[in-house]
């Protein structure tokens, strides 16, 4: 079955704003309960400051290696999580025949959705892997 964009766009978005609302999570073993709302401020922090930023995949990703922290890295995991579970459902129900490309397709779209709000002075990587400051 043929994944159609619109079709996935849609699902992408409906699926990023349940998470928006999705009760608070616990990350894993080895990092301090995070939830959803304080892994959101924290990496909004670390994004300002230019430690973290979006990556044309859909996932965030580490700009500033030696300025992350284990707070930061548990925030990362929780967001990361939650839209890799998101990508994978959308290209479920967008009939993707193969999950995994249809995971990274997923993930590709939402990243084009967000780039618009991404403030001006945030970092983000493009798909050639180049970290960019928008």
């Amino acid at each position: 079955m043929t994944m159609r964009k619109s079709t996935l766009m849609a699902l992408i978005g409906a699926g990023l704003a349940a998470a928006a609302l999705a009760a608070p999570a616990v990350v894993s073993a080895a990092s301090a309960a995070v939830t959803r709302q304080d892994a959101r401020t924290i990496i909004n922090q670390a994004k300002t400051a230019g430690i973290v930023g979006e990556m044309a995949d859909g996932y965030l990703g580490v700009r500033v290696e030696a300025q992350m922290t284990a707070q930061i890295r548990a925030a990362m995991a929780e967001i990361n999580g939650g839209r890799a579970e998101l990508y994978r459902q959308a290209a479920v129900a967008a009939g993707a025949g193969d999950i995994a490309t249809g995971t990274a397709a997923a993930g590709a779209s939402s990243f084009q959705q967000r780039f618009g709000s991404i403030p001006a002075g945030q970092w983000y990587r493009d798909s050639g892997g180049v970290w960019r400051q928008k």
